[in-house]
């Protein structure tokens, strides 16, 4: 059997574009004489709609979409994702289900089992799951067809709970009884650069526990927030990896089942971290401008790392002719920060405006006077320069058309140190899932691979808001190293204080850093949606009380 894994770009409820991707996968590859072709998990619609699963009219184009892709399916066998309609009385209105169409009728409808609500996910909210395991026969194979989650039966991906419950509802417990010839699996599979490897080892492990081949097909693009990096591939019944796409573009590649042992030779491998985030970002400001129906960017450029890195990766997105910058210097500014900035708009070649806002400064000082009497200027002072230049962002925005992108990172979203309306401003956070050790290594990548575009300068100073004089991130912060690994503890994996100090942190230190995590919630809760690369960021995929009192 040819089987195709079509590893396309959706978009969530634009079902003409969907279709016609669609469409023409299926025209190309009859042409190949196919006889199996398959997309992936809601692909009809787009992973994922969210509420507006709840809108009849919305279900009511995914059914008339599939429908359409119907009839061009007279000589080919397809299977795709689509939500459908639950017709018992009892239970959610919908399942997650893979349709297979062969001779422009739906044969077959195989619904989800394992709806995860993990994380980013609430799959339960809208789908029904899954009690019914049966195979899809076609050309003389018995095929299990299974939808994302039901193949990752593990506790990596679930987290620490019942492990005998988990094994006993797994799919492949049930399907592997009925002896398959092979198992596809459908998925909407976003990136995150400490579970891409595991996603892997996991269909690895299942093909060989059941000694079946897997064939495995992610989508690829980006949905606002979830980056979605493809890397679909096909595994033998022993493990090995005999065919993969590319990651982070659309690839359509070609198997036979029956000439299996003969191993494709060009097999992507898996990026490396910083690589992966990389290409993870760049792909998520283009999915957001382009599926957006935008075009124009606008970012401050302050002479520091986290506004230089959040550039080159626009530009890369973006082209440099769809970029504008805007330096906004006061007496605090050392005149290096403004320099390096120039440079670097020199060297990326893009349009670039020095607006002094000393004298709004000033004026901001002089109004606030009266009622600001008798009081030491602190950080009240700091936040209105970045409410000055959030305002000029946001006026530029107004008046040109060019969509603000924030550049603060997860380090400073972690602790509070950023200011809301100010540097909090815009409608997508680049680098807010990226500690700034990250962000360090972000700029080596981008100067190694793109040609010295960020100045040295902007990587080696010592980092500053430059809000007062001689300030540095160090005077009120631990070493970016110690702070990250503190984070990192606490967020992406979850640990107790207690954990935490137990590997040797300063006891004094942990408490510091963690008291600033909890306080900061309600500023993080303002903030705009942030590229998802980890697998815990800030947003959907952590979601805190505002007001609680936790240690």
């Amino acid at each position: 059997m040819k089987i195709a894994l079509a590893q396309l770009n959706y978009h969530i409820g634009n079902f003409d574009h969907n279709s016609k991707k669609i469409i023409n996968a299926i025209k190309e590859a009859e042409q190949e004489n196919i006889d199996l072709i398959i997309f992936s998990e809601l692909s009809i619609c787009g992973y994922c709609p969210l509420d507006l699963l709840e809108q009849k009219s919305f279900i009511k184009n995914c059914l008339k979409t599939l429908d359409h892709i119907k009839t061009f399916t007279q000589n080919i066998g397809v299977i795709l994702g689509l939500p459908t309609i639950n017709e018992k009385e009892k239970g959610k209105n919908l399942f997650n289900s893979a349709a297979f169409i062969y001779q422009g009728t739906v044969k077959k409808i195989f619904n989800k089992t394992l709806l995860p609500t993990y994380d980013i996910f609430d799959e339960y909210r809208y789908f029904e799951p899954n009690n019914i395991f049966e195979l899809l026969e076609f050309k003389n194979k018995k095929i299990a067809v299974t939808i994302c989650e039901d193949l990752w039966d593990d506790q990596k991906v679930y987290g620490n709970f019942d492990k005998e419950a988990l094994y006993k509802n797994a799919p492949l417990e049930h399907l592997s009884k009925l002896n398959p010839d092979f198992v596809i699996n459908i998925s909407a599979s976003p990136y995150s650069y400490n579970q891409a490897k595991d996603r892997e080892e996991i269909i690895v492990k299942n093909a060989i526990k059941y000694s079946f081949p897997i064939i495995y097909v992610n989508q690829t693009g980006a949905n606002t927030d979830l980056i979605f990096d493809g890397g679909s591939f096909v595994v033998d019944k022993k493990g090995n990896k005999i065919l993969g796409c590319r990651y982070f573009e659309e690839d359509v590649r070609h198997i036979d089942l029956n000439n299996q042992d003969t191993y494709y030779k060009n097999i992507p491998e898996i990026p490396d971290k910083i690589e992966g985030i990389y290409n993870a970002l760049v792909l998520g400001i283009k999915d957001y401008f382009a599926k957006s129906g935008l075009k124009n960017a606008v970012i401050g450029l302050s002479g520091g790392i986290d506004s230089a890195v959040t550039l080159a990766i626009i530009i890369e997105a973006l082209g440099n002719e769809n970029v504008t910058t805007l330096l906004m210097p006061t007496k605090y500014s050392s005149q290096h920060s403004i320099d390096d900035s120039i440079e670097m708009a020199n060297r990326c070649n893009v349009n670039y405006h020095i607006l002094n806002i000393e004298k709004l400064r000033i004026e901001f000082d002089k109004t606030l006077h009266d009622i600001f009497i008798n009081t030491k200027p602190n950080v009240t002072e700091e936040n209105i320069q970045a409410r000055i230049r959030g305002n000029i962002l946001m006026a530029y925005s107004n008046k040109f058309g060019n969509i603000v992108l924030n550049t603060s990172n997860k380090s400073e979203l972690a602790v509070g140190y950023s200011t809301l309306y100010g540097d909090m401003n815009g409608a997508l956070s680049v680098l807010g899932d990226v500690y700034k050790t990250d962000v360090y290594k972000l700029a080596n990548y981008i100067n190694k691979t793109k040609g010295n575009i960020i100045p040295e300068n902007i990587i080696i100073k010592e980092p500053s808001a430059e809000l007062r004089p001689d300030q540095k991130d160090n005077d009120s912060l631990p070493d970016y190293d110690v702070l990250d690994s503190v984070l990192f503890a606490y967020i992406e994996q979850k640990l107790s204080t207690e954990e935490i100090k137990y590997k040797g942190i300063n006891t004094e230190i942990v408490d510091h850093i963690l008291r600033l995590v909890n306080f900061s919630e309600y500023k993080r809760s303002q903030a705009p949606p942030t590229l998802r690369v980890s697998s815990k960021a800030f947003g959907s995929g952590r979601k805190m009380p505002i007001v609680a009192k936790f240690n």
